[in-house]
């Protein structure tokens, strides 16, 4: 059995309270009450308050939890300090079934249990409700017991599937389901923060020079951010295992080799630098004619519009100063669109490279991650199967 939600303070009173309350066959498990790697127990408290409806942290809870054993139950605590505790039980009771989490409610009050038990009275120990959930485990764990005992079978025919089997394999099923996703969101985040990085180096440099030290750069971040990946792998791994060994007792389950993980660089393209596009050249001289056009025409008629008169030799000179400045903009602008465009190109480019590394490794994680699982199944098998 477990006791889950709640402060442990909370967790360690309700189970004394029901070993008081029970006929002996209970025993609490002492597991993390929110660890996906949990081994499975027969039933499972969920803590609820009576002064709040529980929310969304209480809910994820109740969801990993049925997933370790299918009976849970909700304790409403503390009923007698909350008159309007009956509201908070039928809310609870709504959201965990729009969770998709069935629980049989218990209204209990551990301090009022407590002080019946020490006055002795037995109608106020009744009255809180403790007993009525002490007895309901009860029922649970004879069922177990029942279920559990072994049956008679002719030499020599394997066993059928025990509930100890379908534990550990529920165990490791959903552990391993935890190493992967964790796996993935780890490399995927790694990989996302070094293309960030890449993409500021682009942002401040010019793609066509520099290229070549970018994508050396790139390959080695990538690599370490995929040895970072493969390194959280060994550690779920080897939580799962630890958590089988905690299922099936007995002797260590042997733990996998450490992790290498493969070259998956060196097949990436790295392509030639990217450059911005030139426009055409007649494109590019027309607009210099037209900004050189413009600046002479400025510099000879805004006078003559002012009504400034100016010698001949200074109207010419402000014309072709004016014609060399905007000419000059004009060639500029088309070096910084040029710029611009390099550098567009070579974010993509470097995107497109990420992913190239995101589909291999994640490839090579699922296939260690699968190899370890058939090493698990095939090890806890062979211990929990008769020749």
């Amino acid at each position: 059995m477990q006791v889950a939600g709640g402060t442990q303070q909370d967790r360690t009173a309700l189970a004394t309270a029901l070993l008081r309350a029970c006929s002996g066959r209970l025993a609490f498990t002492g597991g993390h009450p929110g660890s996906p790697l949990g081994a499975a127990v027969d039933a499972v408290v969920l803590i609820a308050p009576a002064g709040q409806v529980i929310g969304a942290a209480e809910l994820d809870l109740a969801r990993t939890l049925c997933h370790r054993s299918p009976h849970i139950l909700l304790a409403l605590t503390a009923v007698d300090r909350c008159p309007s505790w009956q509201e908070v039980l039928d809310d609870d009771l709504e959201r965990l079934r729009a969770a998709g989490v069935t629980a049989a409610p218990f209204a209990v009050s551990v301090d009022a249990h407590s002080a019946a038990v020490a006055a002795g009275d037995p109608a106020r120990t009744a009255a809180s409700g403790i007993p009525t959930l002490a007895r309901r485990l009860d029922d649970i764990a004879e069922h177990v017991a029942r279920r559990g005992r072994v049956v008679d079978r002719p030499p020599g025919r394997r066993p059928r599937p025990t509930p100890d089997r379908a534990r550990w394999q529920q165990v490791l099923a959903d552990g391993m389901a935890a190493a992967s996703s964790d796996v993935d969101f780890e490399l995927r985040r790694r990989v996302r923060a070094a293309i960030a990085d890449a993409e500021g180096v682009l942002e401040a440099s010019d793609p066509a020079r520099d290229w070549d030290d970018v994508v050396t750069w790139l390959r080695a971040r990538l690599a370490h951010e995929g040895e970072q990946a493969f390194a959280v792998l060994a550690r779920r791994t080897a939580a799962v295992t630890a958590a089988l060994e905690r299922e099936l007792g007995g002797d260590p389950l042997p733990r996998p080799a450490p992790v290498e993980p493969p070259d998956l660089v060196g097949h990436l393209p790295a392509g030639d630098a990217p450059r911005g596009t030139r426009r055409p050249l007649l494109t590019r001289g027309r607009s210099m004619v037209m900004s050189a056009y413009g600046g002479l025409m400025m510099g000879l008629l805004l006078p003559r519009l002012a009504g400034v008169h100016l010698p001949v030799g200074v109207i010419v000179a402000c014309a072709l100063v004016s014609a060399l400045l905007l000419g000059g903009a004009t060639l500029s602008g088309e070096r910084t669109r040029q710029l611009e465009t390099s550098r567009t190109r070579a974010k993509s480019r470097a995107r497109h490279l990420a992913d190239d590394y995101v589909l291999a490794a994640a490839k090579a994680t699922k296939d260690e991650l699968r190899s370890a699982h058939q090493r698990l199944r095939n090890e806890c098998t062979h211990r929990t199967t008769e020749p």
